[in-house]
């Protein structure tokens, strides 16, 4: 029986379709490998294909085997034939489509039943907030009150996002796969209600995004009213004792109402006042630490795209996931859990993490190739993090900021990385512009600025002339003439 590619399914030759054996070990036929429609991924496990296509080396087993057979350098076909061939592929597509409904489609319906009991529970909660809110109210227990309805008012936004996208009236879908695109563009009604369903699963994931940038009608002077407030910053007067008064800082409805940013939390209570605004908050900085009630509301935030954040140090367990849509990160002390979840953000285009102290991550290869600015502080011991890090987007990173040290001497030793340059040549990082040093010293010049000049000199020499090697503290660089 002649051997065949799995996906053309003509027999292998010596010449066009010439067997080869991809980095996952399957075989498939050359002409496969070269056809851009596959995307450069295994077209039976998907996997990326870290080589370029035209360097995929021969099986070499399958081409003696051939040779052997004395099989001809080209094998043509007949139009019958490859009426035959299509069928088969056709029969093979019809199979894999079967299997693959026969995983999905219980996993669909396990969780649209989640989401109904989930929504279930939490409209009973809801409708028992309401009855005692009334009757707490009739006793002119005022203060129980309103801090009833602080814990609750989260729940009642979130469930009225709910409701308008299951009584949205279009839909916009773009699909993209292998160089191919569809698109389609309908007014949801019968059948299309399934794509309600799938629209609050998506926001439920975290992966919808309200746009709220879009242009209407109403010119700017049909508002009117005092200026419309784009951040909220907290200062000492909204503290006692180290308490946030959330009470206080809501009572001042002008003062929040319109807010996108949160500077400066901080206090205990925080966490109920990010409850509050967390539909409308779309930047957040902590300058206090991230404790774990914190983080549970930010892994909440539907709509937060840039976040500034030092987790608990002395925390050891997993914290909360991070919200998959932002855009910019700053973090501190992250979780395991957290840095994990960076190769899962479609949208990050900026990244700085700093001081993680977990077991060092493996990054695959960014399939979304966003991120354009990386920031990284890790010790030695953490190196591999550090690197795998910077080439899982190095096809994209145009700036990146590394914590170093100038010597293996005294406390900054341990970031202290001698070989940097060369692991920085062989990252692959064609779209870098700039790699700037950070030093413990901030604002001031380095105290050994002739050794500085040789460190730059030295990483200078690794990478490609177009790329411009500054120290952040002592703002020299080395020029690319």
């Amino acid at each position: 029986m002649a051997l065949q590619c799995d996906i053309c399914f003509i027999d292998f030759d010596l010449d066009l379709h010439r067997p080869k054996i991809l980095p996952c070990g399957h075989t498939i036929c050359n002409d496969c490998v070269l056809n851009p429609a596959l995307g450069r991924r295994c077209p039976t496990c998907r996997k990326d294909l870290a080589a370029d296509s035209a360097d995929v080396p021969d099986n070499i087993s399958l081409v003696r085997l051939i040779e052997d057979n004395g099989s001809p350098p080209r094998k043509k076909h007949r139009a019958d034939d490859t009426e035959v061939q299509q069928l088969q592929r056709g029969v093979c597509a019809g199979r894999r489509v079967v299997e693959m409904l026969r995983q999905v489609v219980p996993k669909l319906v396990e969780s649209l039943n989640r989401q109904l009991e989930s929504s279930v529970a939490q409209l009973h909660q809801l409708e028992e907030a309401l009855e005692k809110q009334v009757q707490r109210k009739a006793a002119g227990d005022e203060d129980t009150a309103k801090e009833l309805a602080v814990d609750q008012l989260q729940l009642a936004l979130e469930m009225e996002v709910s409701l308008h996208l299951l009584t949205t009236s279009r839909c916009s879908v773009v699909a993209e796969e292998g160089g191919s695109t569809w698109k389609a563009c309908v007014q949801l009604g019968g059948f299309c209600d399934i794509l309600r369903l799938l629209l609050l699963q998506l926001r439920a994931d975290g992966h919808l995004e309200k746009d709220d940038n879009i242009a209407v009608s109403t010119p700017p002077a049909a508002y009117v009213g005092p200026p419309m407030q784009l951040a909220l910053s907290i200062t000492k007067e909204d503290l006692d004792d180290g308490q946030l008064k959330v009470t206080d800082v809501l009572r001042n409805a002008r003062r929040w109402r319109n807010v996108r940013i949160l500077r400066n939390l901080r206090g205990s209570g925080s966490d109920k006042l990010l409850r509050v605004l967390s539909p409308q908050l779309e930047e957040v900085e902590i300058s206090g630490e991230g404790e774990l009630t914190i983080m549970e509301e930010v892994e909440k935030m539907p709509s937060l795209k840039r976040l500034k954040v030092a987790c608990r140090k002395d925390l050891k367990d997993n914290f909360p996931e991070l919200p998959l849509q932002l855009k910019e990160l700053w973090i501190r002390f992250p979780k395991e859990n957290q840095v994990r979840s960076l190769e899962r953000m479609p949208r990050l285009r900026s990244l700085r993490l700093y001081d993680y102290y977990g077991p060092n991550v493996t990054f695959l290869p960014s399939q979304y190739g966003r991120l354009l600015w990386l920031g990284v502080g890790l010790n030695i011991g953490h190196k591999a993090t550090m690197l795998s890090l910077i080439r899982a987007h190095a096809s994209t990173l145009q700036e990146l900021q590394i914590f170093s040290a100038i010597s293996n001497e005294g406390d900054m030793r341990l970031f202290y990385f001698p070989d940097l340059g060369q692991d920085l040549a062989a990252s692959g990082l064609h779209a870098l512009r700039r790699l700037v040093l950070q030093r413990s010293t901030f604002s001031k010049p380095c105290p050994e600025a002739d050794a500085c000049l040789m460190q730059l000199r030295t990483l200078r020499g690794f990478l490609p002339s177009s790329v411009d090697v500054v120290c952040e503290a002592c703002h020299g660089h080395i020029s690319s003439h």
